[in-house]
């Protein structure tokens, strides 16, 4: 991979969040903590909760990538945590706040990794094996595609509940 490749998926990967931002813009506190009337649906405040515990996560994973090639890393039941650490009593949107800020701390490391041979640069995944820098980057910007239409599902919910 070349030093502008990795530069650019370094700059997707930062900006990964104005994708949502965009999408909470203006949302109140009572829209934040619907819940749609599906099973198993989080509201949209339990995402951007979960946005951040996530990159906490990818953080110290690319860290440990750099740091400590090779290792193993821990996993997290992503529906543990939200019932256990009650998502629905956290303020969301200060959550999406620290999870960009994070994603800025973690490219700056990036940045300055950049000239290396990201090959070399690794963590052991329980389920998923080893995973590179590169793979990680792509896996939490694929993270957060993933949840858009979720929020996006949400939103439109809220509008059609009838009130």
């Amino acid at each position: 991979m070349t030093t502008e490749q990795k530069l650019g998926l370094i700059a997707v990967f930062q900006d990964g969040y104005s994708r949502v931002e965009g999408l909470v813009a203006g949302i109140g506190s009572e829209e934040l903590r619907f819940v749609p009337p599906l099973l198993d649906a989080w509201s949209t405040n339990d995402f951007l909760v979960h946005f951040l515990d996530a990159d906490i996560s990818l953080a110290f994973r690319v860290r440990t990538a750099i740091a400590e090639p090779g290792n193993a890393v821990p996993v997290w039941e992503e529906q543990a945590w939200r019932d256990a650490l009650r998502y629905d009593d956290e303020d969301g949107l200060a959550c999406l706040a620290l999870a960009k800020g994070i994603r800025g701390y973690v490219s700056t490391g990036l940045r300055s990794a950049v000239d290396a041979d990201w090959s070399k640069f690794c963590i052991m995944h329980q389920s998923k094996g080893r995973l590179e820098l590169d793979a990680l980057l792509e896996m939490y910007d694929h993270h957060i595609a993933f949840h858009l239409p979720l929020i996006k599902r949400n939103r439109q919910a809220w509008l059609k509940r009838g009130v």
